[in-house]
């Protein structure tokens, strides 16, 4: 298949239009619909419907749209490492990674590898856990810096001995502020918003010994800055770590841990049956070393 037809594909699904995708590609729209039309005739299956003035893609389109935006990163990725194999270690690294206390420790790591390799650079992309890994699966980052637990059969993991705590963030003037602790009692019928990661949900409600579905869950999110009016202005609380708090010091926010206290650990992880960059690997290897070193 012509990489350039995935292209033209992924600037249609963009544009919503063949006559602004042929004009942003410099091609005539009777040739770019001539071309598209081989590109369904080669998959076997109708991409698009073409309406009065946008393009409406089918399931096969939105799979297809995702398949190809992948390979071409693949592409684009792989000729920036060949590249910079002609220049010494140099490049893009790019790193998914949690809000936690673990951001620190990340932010050394990083300008201690840039001082060792000056022409590296790199992309940080701060998300939840889902997010991060859904990137790497796309292959649109390199490794990430996340909480456990990690699927064991899809990624390569090093344990990072940082723990976080697990409890209720909430406005200082709430109700359960001046609590020492949160035991599962106290989550009865509160407003939580909750992490996207149903697994970290139930780990929490097996910690409290209560039943998952008793929590009066009324919303998820991955990062905590459009959550903060919630907690301060309607009264809910988020299920969350006390290393958030790291990035809102002496602000309007107040964190109570849970009882029995429940900490998880972070992790490095990187995809396994993909071949890494050199960067990636560099950054790994210097990474992992660092970690060895660190108390436990």
């Amino acid at each position: 298949m012509d990489t350039r037809l995935l292209h033209y594909f992924t600037v249609l699904t963009r544009v919503g239009n063949i006559t602004k995708a042929a004009d942003e590609l410099h091609t005539t729209q009777p040739t770019l619909s001539r071309q598209l039309k081989e590109l369904e005739n080669d998959v076997g299956a109708q991409l698009f419907i073409r309406g009065k003035r946008s393009i409406t893609l089918t399931d096969a389109g939105v799979l297809f749209e995702q398949r190809a935006q992948t390979i071409l990163n693949y592409l684009d990725q792989t000729r920036q490492d060949l590249h910079a194999q002609t220049k010494g270690l140099a490049g893009v690294l790019r790193i998914g990674c949690v809000e936690s206390r673990l951001s620190q420790s990340v932010s050394d790591w990083l300008a201690d590898f840039q001082q060792q390799h000056p022409n590296v650079t790199f992309s940080i992309f701060s998300a939840d856990g889902n997010s991060i890994r859904t990137q790497l699966d796309q292959g649109k980052l390199d490794v990430g810096f996340l909480l456990e637990p990690v699927e064991s059969a899809k990624y390569f993991s090093h344990i990072i001995p940082v723990t976080e705590t697990w409890g209720l963030i909430m406005a200082k003037t709430a109700p359960l502020a001046d609590h020492k602790t949160i035991i599962g009692a106290d989550l009865t019928g509160i407003p939580l918003i909750g992490s996207r990661r149903s697994i970290v949900i139930n780990q929490i409600a097996a910690w409290l010994h209560i039943d998952s579905d008793s929590l009066n869950l009324r919303g998820e999110r991955n990062l905590e800055n459009n959550v903060i009016p919630l907690m301060l202005n309607h009264g809910f609380y988020d299920i969350g770590i006390d290393g958030v708090l790291d990035f809102y010091p002496d602000g309007p926010l107040t964190f109570v841990p849970f009882n029995p206290i429940s900490q998880t650990r972070h992790t490095l992880i990187w995809r396994k049956n993909q071949q890494l960059s050199p960067i990636a690997q560099a950054f790994i290897n210097d990474v992992t070393a660092k970690i060895r070193a660190m108390p436990i």
